[in-house]
């Protein structure tokens, strides 16, 4: 998991956010980097975190679903927080904006398309249509007299720390996708150990998305997963009946 960094001058306004609703939403907008064979997609790619799309080999869904043109492996990402709003104190440690549960993928670069909103420090005033691509913004807040400006933006990603997430899993069923031969377990999460070492009970192995067979208790080193997840977002089926 990522997280989306935003470090920024907020001079006048604070609350800055993107203009993000069901009804508007807004497209995030990444470089993409597949994980297995480290391959940087040349284009830019954007999604948004209420559109859902069908990942190949199961009946899970994600906001994005990309196919890395070296490997032809398929890979998903989806927002499960955010977006978080920047307040006018918070330049110095940043703000997470959103959280990305990414499998398979990383971003390596963002692009702040799309229009954002922000409110007057003092007045209250509501700033709307704020465009952050340039990498400075500059407007008047008439109810306060004074000038108002967002300057000096930067981005960073930041991985999430997975154990919290897993501990809070503890009795429930995740499935783990190792670095290689499109293998997966599914199983109850028994217990992780202080090096994210994961023991999973009552476990099933399936190699391409097709079930080879019950392994019951099974301990995966963490070095060997690519990405992990809780069972009820991932339904696994037989590719060969797909």
């Amino acid at each position: 998991m990522l997280s989306l960094v935003l470090f920024a001058e907020l001079t006048g306004v604070t609350d800055l956010r993107p203009q993000d609703t069901e009804e508007d939403p807004y497209y995030y907008t990444f470089k993409v980097q597949c994980t297995s064979c480290r391959e940087t997609h040349s284009n830019w790619v954007s999604f948004n975190r209420f559109e859902q799309h069908e990942i190949p080999g199961s009946r899970g869904e994600a906001n994005f679903v990309w196919k890395c043109k070296l490997c032809q492996k398929t890979h998903s990402a989806s927002i499960i927080a955010g977006p978080h709003v920047y307040e006018a104190d918070e330049k110095r440690k940043g703000k997470k904006v959103i959280e990305i549960d990414c499998r398979g993928l990383e971003f390596v670069d963002f692009k702040a398309d799309g229009e954002w909103e922000a409110k007057g420090t003092e007045s209250s005033t509501a700033f709307t249509g704020i465009e952050l691509a340039d990498g400075e913004w500059y407007d008047y807040d008439e109810k306060a007299g004074d000038e108002v400006s967002i300057k000096e933006i930067n981005w960073e990603f930041n991985p999430v720390n997975p154990r919290p997430f897993l501990q809070a899993r503890v009795g429930t069923e995740l499935v783990i996708r190792l670095k290689w031969g499109q293998t997966e377990y599914k199983g109850k999460l028994e217990s992780i150990d202080s090096y994210m070492n994961v023991l999973l009970r009552d476990t099933e192995e399936f190699i391409d998305g097709k079930n080879t067979g019950t392994l019951g208790l099974v301990l995966i080193r963490c070095n060997n997963i690519l990405w992990m997840g809780s069972a009820d977002s991932v339904e696994m089926t037989d590719l060969g009946l797909r």
